[in-house]
């Protein structure tokens, strides 16, 4: 072999080296964040939609890895067994709080086995009622529930879903009985609402505004503790009149809990400046998620908050997993 091209092999290969130590990161392999949901989803396209920009802050490739099954059990396993070296990743939602209250026997603790990186988006829920029910507001429906007891009934995605236990929640804090069926996703059950086979439901933001704005639906409060930008001129739950009522869907990353406090301030900042591109705000808009991006800390908070406020309404409603 010539010289020269000797020397061209070596010059390409010094080159293509450092990209590649980059790509792959410190632990010399990529990131794989894992998504306890099938792919193609809601949550699995806000994944996709930030790991693409957070690539380009971290200078590494980020492999997302779906892994549904078991409430997100399956996930959260896989992530206590990795190595806490800012290498493996999953993508946390409210749903690992509702899994955490809901499921025994579980492989780890949820409480004490990771670490919370940042809360990236949340989106409330919207109390939606058919039009035709003679309530315009929270109290209205909470007195037509208490004059007419057991005669509403609320959709709701499956027993022991957040969509459930909000529902649940509600009666906690009211003391109105009311009935729930059971449908398989937002979309059937906000049709049944929609035709009144169903009075009223919790539906994620995203899905009912359009019908609320369409008239289709009546929406009476978001579930957040502040009123939604997407929906100003509905008051929030506490604002309504029932206190302490917050049920909002978060989604954000975690860590296994040895991860050093350097690698989890780096994800942070990526995450925090992927938040800042216009694309990804655009992006997320679109798909009715508000961004958050907070610290590591305000996120732990978060979730250790949830996992208390799920399981306690577990435990005095009776809500158990099928």
């Amino acid at each position: 072999m010539r010289r020269r091209d000797v020397l061209g092999m070596l010059a390409g290969a010094a080159a293509a080296w450092p990209a590649a130590a980059v790509a792959q990161g410190p632990a010399g392999r990529p990131i794989t964040m894992i998504v306890p949901f099938p792919a193609g989803g809601g949550a699995d396209v806000l994944v996709r939609i930030l790991t693409k920009y957070m690539e380009e802050k971290l200078g590494e490739t980020i492999i997302v890895l779906n892994q549904p099954g078991a409430g997100g059990a399956l996930a959260f396993g896989q992530l206590a067994r990795a190595a806490p070296d800012g290498q493996t990743l999953a993508w946390t939602s409210t749903g690992y709080a509702v899994m955490a209250a809901t499921l025994s026997n579980l492989s780890f603790d949820p409480q004490h086995d990771f670490v919370h990186i940042c809360d990236v988006a949340e989106n409330p829920f919207v109390l939606v009622v058919n039009p035709q029910l003679p309530v315009t507001s929270v109290r209205e429906l909470i007195d037509y529930a208490k004059a007419h007891p057991d005669t509403l009934n609320f959709a709701h995605n499956g027993a022991a879903t957040l969509t459930n236990l909000v529902v649940e929640l509600l009666k906690l804090k009211t003391g109105i009985s009311v009935g729930q069926i059971a449908y398989r996703g937002d979309n059937f059950s906000v049709s049944d609402v929609i035709a009144g086979h169903v009075q009223a439901m919790f539906s994620n933001s995203p899905v009912a505004l359009p019908h609320v704005a369409a008239g289709r639906l009546r929406g009476l409060a978001v579930t957040s503790a502040r009123r939604s930008p997407a929906a100003p001129d509905l008051p929030t739950m506490i604002e309504a009149g029932v206190p302490d009522f917050q049920a909002v869907v978060w989604q954000g990353f975690s860590a296994p809990a040895a991860t050093p406090r350097l690698v989890v301030d780096r994800l942070n900042a990526a995450a925090r400046q992927a938040l800042q591109a216009p694309e990804v705000a655009g992006r997320f808009k679109d798909l009715g998620a508000e961004l958050v991006g907070g610290t590591p800390d305000e996120f732990g908070a978060l979730v250790s908050r949830e996992l208390d406020v799920w399981a306690d309404v577990v435990r005095r409603s009776g809500v158990k997993a099928n």
